[in-house]
């Protein structure tokens, strides 16, 4: 009997430790387990934050990375500019490429390894010794944001933002007592005057053709202004015949502004009373470009006059002939 109750109190203790220990190994686990949840939660958060950071830089910087120099450039329609890639570089320009973007949803590689690549823009491209990019006879299509890359890393971005002038105004309107119109709009390197709150400071105004503001006599008013395009109305006299209205962009980083000239050059120059509506003045030929515009505008009456005089005589001529044709056929009859 007393064998027997050892032997039980013996299993019984066994069972306990065993227990003890199951319940050991149990309560270490779920620590471990517990540890480990922390961990990965921990490992999200900061994954997420990383995450939003990039995507805040995506936004900001129209779809490329945040660690690089950034550098604005203003030029006019037609122009040219420089887009420096960075000083610190050497002259080896093989690493080097230039991806343009417009918008933060399309890019375009323009250089690879230091070479022109194929592109709509390709004839009005090149690098410099320093890997800078030039462009020349700049378009509208040109303003947008190019990142230089070294290899896989960005180390430059540079927006480019250009200045032009259009007008709605008619050939008849360049004439004394005329109202010439004149839009002034600054396309940026995100959108055509779609001035972003990040982009760089500036202010864009209507000038003298010296560089000095515009007289406030009354008679130029500003009818629309915003941060990217002013609006410029006036009626013009005599003294405006090949006047030059200039609009500039000043920024803070540059001291010189950048400046788009308009030349009003009078092809009609009488009263408006003497026209008559049925007269070809009345031609209705915006003046976007004045010298290419003005010169259409002025060579379609021409042409149209040239071309009804040659009809008049190839008629008379057919006519002609079909009379002296008929009286031969009458005689030989």
């Amino acid at each position: 009997m007393v064998m027997e109750q050892r032997l039980k109190r013996g299993k019984g203790g066994l069972r306990n430790q065993a227990k003890r220990a199951s319940f050991l190994c149990s309560e270490k686990q779920l620590r471990m387990s517990q540890e480990e949840e922390a961990s990965d939660a921990v490992e999200v958060r900061t994954n997420m934050t990383l995450l939003r950071v990039l995507l805040f830089c995506c936004l900001l910087h129209t779809g490329v990375k945040c660690d690089r120099d950034a550098v604005f450039v203003y030029s006019r329609l037609r122009g040219s500019a420089l887009l420096p890639c960075t000083a610190r570089l050497h002259s080896d320009c093989s690493l080097i490429s230039w991806t343009f973007y417009k918008g933060g949803d399309r890019n375009i590689n323009e250089v690879i390894g230091g070479q022109v690549s194929d592109s709509a823009r390709s004839s009005r491209l090149s690098v410099t010794s320093n890997c800078s990019l030039h462009l020349h006879d700049l378009r509208v299509d040109d303003a947008g944001s190019y990142v230089c890359w070294r290899q896989s890393h960005s180390i430059a971005n540079v927006y480019l933002s250009l200045l032009t002038i259009t007008s709605p105004s008619t050939l008849t309107d360049l004439q004394p007592g005329g109202n010439l119109s004149l839009s002034c709009v600054l396309f940026t390197y995100y959108d055509a005057g779609g001035c972003k709150s990040y982009s760089s400071a500036f202010s864009l105004s209507w000038m003298d053709e010296d560089g000095t503001p515009l007289p406030t006599d009354g008679r130029y008013e500003i009818v629309e202004q915003t941060r990217c395009s002013v609006l410029l109305v006036t009626t013009l006299q005599r003294e405006d015949n090949s006047r030059r209205w200039r609009c500039q962009v000043e920024t803070s980083e540059n001291s010189s502004a950048v400046f788009q000239d308009f030349s009003s050059i009078f092809l009609l120059n009488r009263p408006l009373a003497a026209q008559t509506p049925g007269s070809p003045a009345t031609m209705h030929c915006p003046v976007e470009l004045p010298i290419s515009r003005i010169v259409l505008c002025a060579a379609l009456p021409v042409m149209v006059i040239v071309v009804s005089l040659w009809s008049r005589r190839t008629g008379k001529h057919l006519a002609k002939t079909s009379a002296a044709a008929t009286e031969l056929q009458e005689i030989n009859s």
